[in-house]
């Protein structure tokens, strides 16, 4: 026991507190009166102590998959918008495609390991089917190039004054507010209230609102949900740090691997103080991004549907060059998101190669059955040709941003 009982010592109208500071019995007078022990009087050595935030067995744990989801996505929003990316045009494609030096390259090594190999040898064996795989893909080779090309033009055009006015970046706060409204008066229910309560006016049409309320701006509900105010996050066109949404470079955004995607990360680093991103995702077989992705915009993701989030929010464009299963994964999902009006539905899509393209699927015979619209293929553009999809490209974005301006 340190301190003895505190007696309470009266002085006119004032109480003071007076502290025994006498030592107790049976302790050494040298040793000062501590609130803590001191740990070098301790026998054992204190016990480590590691924060639930630092630890990596919890963090990497089934328990903290919330946690990693939501780093995944809030991470890339706030570096995209610490870079100004308001705005990406999408690039997907096979991860297998080569140029032609790399595809010369792999053959001359792939036909010397099969000279050098015995004959019915496993290591002979291999180099045959090696060589088999590089001719499937060699009709890719040109490809490559125009993707290359298609990337530097688009960014070249992305850093004129003239397509930062064509280009609008994205605006959710606006696109939930007109939802609300469409859905409100679809359903003959009473006006929306603004944020500060009563009817939307004049004003509060022309801006987007300060804070919507996500159950009101999505819900078909006839019942009006409560409105409540929330701060703009740093995705929103009205956020202090946002840039303006009336004016927005236009990234190349890839998955960050090789092949189409290299070309494209490729292209847009050959115009000078061009940058453009990577999207990677962790595989067994692929370390690391590509080369020419920017550094700071360079991202990895362990989950797909997160890197999806990253890779649509801000897009104005995509290119799809040929690809497998992730290219046919990544564009159905985008054409639905734009077929649902989740995204623009007068967004360009190019399908670049056109022959790939119009012979894996017979887009005419699902039009046909009627599952989806003989528009919705109309409008896609299938191309072999880098010319078509940049005029392609850049004047839908002006349209587009005309459209929006009225």
């Amino acid at each position: 026991m340190l301190f003895d009982a505190l007696p309470m010592v009266k002085s006119e109208s004032v109480e003071t507190i007076k502290i025994d500071t006498t030592e107790p019995e049976n302790e050494p007078s040298s040793k000062k009166a501590q609130y803590h022990r001191d740990p070098s009087d301790w026998e054992l050595e204190p016990v480590a102590v590691t924060k639930s935030y630092r630890n990596q067995d919890f963090l990497n744990s089934s328990h903290a998959r919330s946690l990693r989801i939501m780093c995944e996505q809030e991470e890339t929003m706030q570096r995209l918008a610490a870079n100004g990316v308001r705005a990406t045009i999408q690039f997907f494609g096979s991860a297998r495609a080569r140029d032609r030096h790399q595809f010369d390259k792999a053959m001359a090594e792939t036909v010397a390991k099969l000279d050098a190999a015995a004959p019915e040898s496993d290591a002979h064996t291999d180099a045959e089917e090696r060589i088999k795989k590089l001719k499937q893909i060699e009709w890719m080779v040109p490809y490559m190039a125009s993707i290359q090309e298609l990337a530097r033009r688009v960014t070249a055009w992305s850093m004129t004054r003239h397509s930062r006015q064509a280009v609008s970046g994205v605006d959710r706060t606006k696109s939930a507010l007109r939802m609300s409204r469409e859905n409100l008066v679809e359903l003959g229910s009473a006006p929306m209230t603004g944020v500060e309560g009563g009817e939307l006016g004049a004003a509060d049409k022309d801006e987007p609102p300060r804070s919507p309320n996500p159950v009101t701006s999505f819900s078909k509900s006839p019942v009006l949900h409560r409105r409540y105010k929330y701060l703009p996050h740093h995705t929103d066109s009205n956020h202090p740090d946002a840039r303006s949404s009336k004016a927005a470079d236009l990234f190349v955004c890839t998955g960050g691997g090789p092949g189409f995607m290299e070309a494209a990360n490729r292209g847009a680093s050959q115009v000078p103080g061009g940058r453009s991103i990577g999207m990677g995702i962790s595989l067994p077989f692929e370390t690391g991004l590509n080369p020419y992705v920017t550094p700071e915009l360079a991202f990895e993701y362990h989950y797909f549907f997160t890197r999806k989030f990253g890779m649509a929010y801000y897009m104005q464009a995509l290119v799809a060059a040929p690809g497998g299963f992730g290219t046919m994964d990544e564009l159905f999902e985008l054409m639905t998101l734009k077929q649902t009006g989740k995204m623009n539905r007068n967004m360009p899509i190019v399908l670049f190669g056109k022959s790939y393209w119009q012979t894996i699927l017979n887009w005419n015979a699902i039009a046909e059955f009627g599952t989806i619209s003989q528009k919705e293929v109309d409008d896609l553009l299938f191309t072999d040709s880098v010319d078509e999809a940049f005029d392609f490209i850049t004047s839908r974005l002006e349209e587009l941003q005309r459209t929006i301006a009225k």
